[in-house]
């Protein structure tokens, strides 16, 4: 399969074996310590020394049926191979050791995570694009997993207001290489996006820890260490204090619009995503823009689920937390068990005599008799038999049904169908006509929302088959917008096509 192309057949044979947890530490270790940061190219004696160096740090992981004990410390010095730094400790333990390094660097090579190089009679150790791409991944989820983005939301915002600036009249090549940003603005949104995920999966994690710990004390232990130091410090504070997304949410939306809606900033943003080889043609790169401006708009529009959802989750673990507390003050170990005891033992000190004047201060509830006629339990009547009998139906909230029928009217009503906007292009265009959306009058929200799904058709060029059959739909960037009461937008043609069309050139003929 193409996903596997890169990677060796048996590369993840590392982590499937009883050792897979002392390969994962020496791959992070040579991550790090040769294959990030400045460029290394290290020899094989060098990459032997690092993973006898996590061997050493690390005997747990590898002396489950060997203990070699203490190790002696390993230096890798010019073109000696590998000295001993201190000789006292050298031993057949060391070179047993050295030995197992040797082979795990081997099997490293053969499963196709590192791979050696020769430069004349120089020989050099790498890591293929592939495996360096997955030791990248595993070494981010071993460090900080909780999400940075205080700036990412201003930085999308400064970078739009910027692009929106740009005219066709600005000839400064910096200025103009800011049509860029509209790119990365798209990708640092799919990162917002990612980022809100996380969050979302780190809740449900931290609440199947909590509630998965067996005692009061380790369930509270688990919510302040887990959710409370790691979570709620650091991911909420950046999104629910002053850089919440819903502060800039409404801004980034109409910079996207209007940019998309700008003959002349969409004009230089195809030309730069020529110009950058992010494009093939001028109309190519005009589509990636709007594309990349219509991924953005789309995101921001409906991130309201996701911080629900974080939100709910948020308040639900709270809330066992809060149930856990206050339950287990009812308990044995709680303040009633506590106080329970103390009273028994200052009861028997007063039967012993020894405070025959001790008295407390206190409102006492006066003792009642829970005896009573009221009181007894019923007697036990026949069981009766079971009767056959139609089930009663659900009870009825006249204001739930109401509501639900809005709310279908609303969802109905929000994404015209395509009947719908077949129905409203029919009004608009004349047959055998063709019309430019500019001279399109809107009356109505409902012409406003097929209005804006026939622009969507026309921008995209996925027209339904029902549309398709009787009209085209084509941008047409060169000529003024559409601008109304309703919205500002790119024009587009509509043009009768199908059984019209056909009707009409059989008539001429």
């Amino acid at each position: 399969m193409s996903l596997f192309r890169h990677l060796h057949d048996d590369a993840f044979l590392a982590f499937s074996r009883d050792h897979k947890h002392l390969y994962a530490a020496c791959l992070l270790d040579l991550h790090e310590r040769f294959f990030s940061g400045a460029p290394a190219f290290p020899t094989p004696q060098q990459v032997v020394h690092a993973i006898y160096d996590v061997m050493r740090a690390n005997p747990a992981l590898w002396s489950e049926g060997d203990d070699f004990g203490n190790l002696p410390e390993m230096i890798s010095a010019g073109r000696r191979r590998i000295r001993k730094a201190d000789v006292a400790l050298a031993s057949e333990k060391g070179d047993k050791a050295l030995g197992l390094a040797r082979q795990l660097y081997a099997r490293l090579l053969a499963w196709g995570w590192l791979e050696e190089e020769e430069y004349g009679l120089r020989v050099t150790v790498d890591m293929a694009m592939g495996p360096l791409l997955i030791i990248q991944r595993l070494a981010s989820l071993n460090k900080d997993l909780s999400q940075r983005f205080g700036g990412l939301i201003v930085q999308i915002r400064l970078n739009l207001e910027a692009v929106e600036k740009l005219r066709p009249e600005i000839t400064d090549r910096k200025q103009r290489e800011a049509a860029l940003a509209v790119r990365e603005a798209r990708n640092q949104a799919d990162q917002f996006t990612k980022s809100l995920r996380a969050i979302l999966a780190d809740l449900k994690r931290i609440r199947r820890t909590v509630m998965e710990s067996k005692t009061v004390a380790t369930r509270l232990e688990a919510f302040f260490e887990e959710f409370v130091d790691q979570l709620l410090l650091k991911d909420f504070e950046s999104i629910l204090t002053v850089n919440h997304p819903y502060r800039f949410r409404d801004a980034i939306v109409d910079l996207a619009r209007r940019i998309s809606y700008t003959p002349d900033t969409m004009q230089v943003l195809a030309e730069e995503y020529t110009a950058s080889s992010m494009a093939a043609d001028v109309e190519d790169g005009r589509m990636a823009a709007a594309d990349d401006l219509l991924a953005i708009e789309n995101i921001f529009e409906q991130i309201g689920e996701m911080f629900e959802r974080i939100e709910a989750f948020r308040r639900q673990l709270e809330a066992r937390v809060r149930n856990t507390i206050k339950y287990a003050e009812r308990g044995g170990q709680g303040l009633v068990g506590r106080a329970g005891d103390l009273v028994r033992r200052l009861d028997a000190l007063l039967r012993d005599g020894r405070h025959e004047k001790a008295t407390v201060e206190w409102s006492i509830e006066p003792l009642r008799s829970p005896w009573s006629e009221h009181h007894q339990a019923p007697a036990r009547q026949p069981r009766r038999p079971v009767e056959a009998r139609e089930l009663a139906g659900p009870p009825s909230d006249p204001l739930y049904e109401l509501r639900k029928k809005l709310r279908l009217e609303y969802i109905a009503r929000i994404a015209p169908r395509p009947e719908d906007v077949r129905r409203f292009l029919e009004g608009q265009v004349p047959p055998f006509a063709t019309k430019e959306a500019r001279f399109m009058e809107i009356d109505s929200v409902d012409d406003f929302l097929a209005f804006d799904c026939a622009r969507r058709y026309a921008l995209t060029g996925e027209v339904p088959g029902l549309i398709a059959a009787g009209f085209d739909l084509e941008p047409c960037p060169d000529t003024p917008p559409h601008d109304s009461e309703w919205l500002r937008c790119a024009n587009f043609v509509v043009k009768r096509s199908g059984p019209h069309r056909n009707a009409r050139a059989a008539h001429a003929q």
